[in-house]
């Protein structure tokens, strides 16, 4: 619905995790960076019909590998024991790469060492926000946040701070404030950064289903929305002007009463684009967060109801408007895939105003409305 499949890749013999985009700055060429349990791979997508693989790394199997970039560089995490794979995109050979663990302050010498994390995530002044992370089996952090510094230097990251009031599953950053799923507590949590030795907790508030999964702020910066990684959970939203008074304002699902599990959600402008696992890729115009709507879908997965197969993760930032997505098993269960849509989508129509008793003026509820004569 609103959503065209315009070209796929395949991985035999393996499973696919999270994906990120990037676009080289001298050739415009845009890439899909894809984890996979066995390595990461870099995809040439420029011409979606015909998506190319320029490399793949292997590395220690996992189920979990999430990736995002700064520059030229991609930054991959893993739940396996393998540190933080740093893979220089400017060399399509893909032997360029550092697997990295010990970061040290630049100016205190203090450091800090994890051999595994969950998730990461760089924000736009270079500071990569590593999540989840262990060292070794042991908590780093208390799973909170490890603030490194990748702008200084791409492939030797320094130790900045951390935050560690709570386990963080998944969380992003924009203008030094931190939105964090802290899904083992089920609450969204946003956090001041801008001190990265001291960082602050602004406010929190519970999500529908208690497991917060991830948190994406809106443009404007007034609005988080949120998704609950469990069965018939929701999409949120919620107004943060006033951080130590959140409100939500929303919740949806896209496929009421199949039970289907949400996954990842991006603000995209006015859309809200967001991994299903056994539902697919899905679009929700969210101009008016108090009122959100499904406006496209893909449903990649044959199967329905509750369960961890399907898509994983997706990407709606490449310059070509197409949206990458990463699904867990391809055509069968032991092989990954990469889907390439292209857009069909448009803002949702909004009627809205008051049904009034003609006679007296006065409002008239429970009222029935009923649209006539529209091709819409």
């Amino acid at each position: 619905f609103n959503l065209d499949l315009i070209g796929s890749y395949e991985w035999p013999l393996t499973e696919g995790s999270d994906i990120w985009g990037w676009v080289d700055p001298l050739t415009e060429a845009e890439y899909a960076l894809v984890g996979l349990n066995d390595g990461f791979a870099c995809v040439d997508v420029s011409n979606p019909s015909n998506p190319i693989q320029k490399f793949y790394i292997s590395d220690i199997n996992s189920t979990w590998r999430d990736v995002k970039t700064w520059g030229n560089y991609a930054y991959i995490t893993t739940e396996a024991d393998a540190g933080l794979l740093i893979v220089d995109l400017t060399d399509m050979s893909g032997t360029t790469y550092w697997h990295v663990s010990n970061f040290t302050h630049p100016t205190n010498g203090s450091s800090v060492e994890f051999t595994a994390a969950h998730n990461l995530f760089i924000d736009e002044n270079g500071i990569c926000y590593i999540f989840g992370a262990k060292n070794n089996g042991n908590d780093v952090a208390n799973g909170g946040a490890i603030f490194l510094d990748v702008a200084a230097n791409a492939n030797a990251p320094t130790y900045l701070g951390e935050w560690d009031d709570n386990y963080i599953h998944d969380g992003m950053v924009r203008g030094d404030t931190m939105y964090a799923g802290c899904i083992y507590a089920g609450e969204l949590f946003v956090v001041d950064v801008s001190d990265k030795n001291n960082p602050s907790t602004l406010g929190t508030h519970s999500t529908p289903n208690a497991f917060t999964h991830n948190a994406w702020v809106s443009n404007d910066g007034d609005f988080v929305f949120t998704t609950d990684e469990t069965s018939d959970a929701y999409l949120a939203a919620y107004d943060i002007t006033n951080c130590s008074n959140i409100q939500e304002v929303d919740r949806i699902q896209s496929n009421p009463g199949s039970l289907s599990i949400p996954h990842n959600a991006h603000v995209d402008g006015n859309f809200l684009i967001t991994s299903y696992y056994r539902d697919g890729t899905t679009v929700h115009d969210v101009t008016y967060p108090n009122n959100m709507i499904q406006v496209a879908y893909y449903d990649s997965y044959s199967g329905s109801g509750n369960g961890f197969q399907g898509c994983w993760g997706t990407y709606p930032f490449l310059p070509s408007g197409n949206i990458i997505s990463s699904e867990i098993d391809g055509s069968t269960n032991q092989s990954a895939k990469l889907m390439i849509y292209e857009r069909d989508f448009v803002q949702a129509c909004y009627l809205e105003g008051n049904v009034t008793d003609v006679s007296n003026g006065n409002n008239l509820s429970g009222a029935s409305i009923e649209i006539l004569n529209t091709t819409l």
